[in-house]
């Protein structure tokens, strides 16, 4: 089959086909989930054989808190729909998965620093 005719086997301008760029990706996008989600288990189990809980915060500051820990979820779940295989076209799917593993990014930059800076403003009373 010719190359050309093979919307998937197209080169792209660092002469790898969509196929292989795709498979990278996955494989780039299911590590990313997995360290999210192993990141999530064991700082949701520190938290809890601690004993501590967000409601001990000044208000403002559980707030911020709660709101980085629903971006550390949103953030798995970004990695996990990155992660998770579907359609048949292998340039679109490397955008798919391009742009949640990005958006996943950010938000692993975000919601620890959310987090922190309840826990920092609380202690300081600031």
């Amino acid at each position: 089959m010719d190359r050309q005719a093979d919307p998937d086997r197209r080169a792209d301008p660092r002469g790898e086909d969509d196929r292989e760029r795709r498979a990278e990706l996955e494989r780039h996008a299911a590590t990313l989930f997995l360290g999210a989600a192993l990141t999530m288990a064991i700082v949701c189990g520190a938290i809890i054989v601690s004993g501590w809980f967000a409601g001990v915060l000044v208000d403002r500051w559980e707030r911020v808190f709660w709101a980085g820990a629903l971006l550390g979820g949103l953030m798995v779940a970004t990695f996990a729909a990155a992660a998770a295989p579907g359609g048949k076209d292998a340039r679109r799917a490397c955008r798919r998965i391009t742009w949640l593993i990005r958006a996943g990014l950010a938000l692993f930059v975000l919601a620890p620093a959310l987090c922190i800076l309840a826990l920092v403003g609380d202690f300081y009373r600031l």
